[in-house]
């Protein structure tokens, strides 16, 4: 019998950093034997006896790798490229928020003045970072609420519908989610708010903008974090995590 064939495949092999992969050498006769590749991408590697590559990228990178079979027929190469892509998020229209898991620190890396920033009607993508030692990390996140702190101590008014995307992976994820700053939910809360001159640290101004009497609220905003609890041992099964307590700029009409 002929030396094995190793079926060709030209193109380049698009993955992205902690994407899956499963790719599956064969021979173009059926033909069996000992895999190997030189130079797998990091995170990959070859199952010698069935040639099923597979696992999570980690480095993004062009890799010119080498597969290779060897039978009792003889050996067979071939040259297969690998382009790993960045899986990076792009930030768009989205506002970075940063969560400290330690202290429950609340950042906005992109706010001048540290502040999230809305006027009634907005809605607001945030893109939400969990961070430790201030690096971004990959977490089970099962579930997102972003709330108003109302009068009550521990009331809050839920602004966030609970769906959000997560946003690349290890030191780059982030999770988008979408605040609707809703005129009907928030008119009970505002109008609380400026009957009082002081509330907490909610404090009330009246400016004008464009001919209009407006006001702006400090209002104290929470976000909570659900995240699965992966040890087996442990119950809960889903932890929750809340952000301290932080400002949110708030204005509308006066008559809205």
């Amino acid at each position: 019998m002929a030396a094995p064939v190793i079926n060709p495949n030209t193109s380049v092999l698009g993955f992205t950093t902690g994407q899956y992969v499963a790719y599956q050498c064969a021979t173009t006769d059926g033909q069996t034997g000992t895999w190997s590749c030189a130079n797998l991408p990091d995170g990959l590697s070859i199952n010698t006896s069935s040639g099923l590559i597979t696992g999570m990228p980690t480095t993004p990178g062009v890799y010119n790798t080498t597969i290779k079979i060897t039978n009792a027929n003889g050996t067979a190469t071939l040259a297969v490229t690998f382009g790993i892509d960045d899986a990076g998020y792009v930030t768009d229209l989205g506002i970075e928020v940063n969560i400290d898991l330690i202290s429950g620190a609340v950042t906005f890396p992109t706010s001048p003045d540290g502040k999230l920033h809305g006027k009634n009607g907005d809605y607001l993508p945030l893109l939400i970072g969990l961070q430790k030692s201030g690096e971004l990390l990959d977490l089970p996140v099962t579930g997102i609420a972003f709330g108003l702190k109302e009068f009550e101590s521990d009331a809050r008014l839920i602004l966030s519908n609970g769906s959000f995307t997560k946003l690349g992976s290890y030191e780059r994820t982030r999770w988008r989610t979408l605040v609707y700053l809703d005129p009907d939910k928030l008119e009970g809360a505002l109008s609380d708010y400026e009957a009082s001159a002081v509330v907490g640290d909610a404090t009330t101004t009246t400016s004008t903008d464009d001919s209009q009497l407006i006001t702006l609220l400090s209002a104290p905003c929470e976000i909570q974090i659900d995240l699965q609890q992966t040890d087996p041992n442990l119950s809960p099964s889903t932890i929750q995590r809340s952000s301290q307590i932080f400002t949110m700029l708030l204005e509308r009409a006066i008559n809205s």
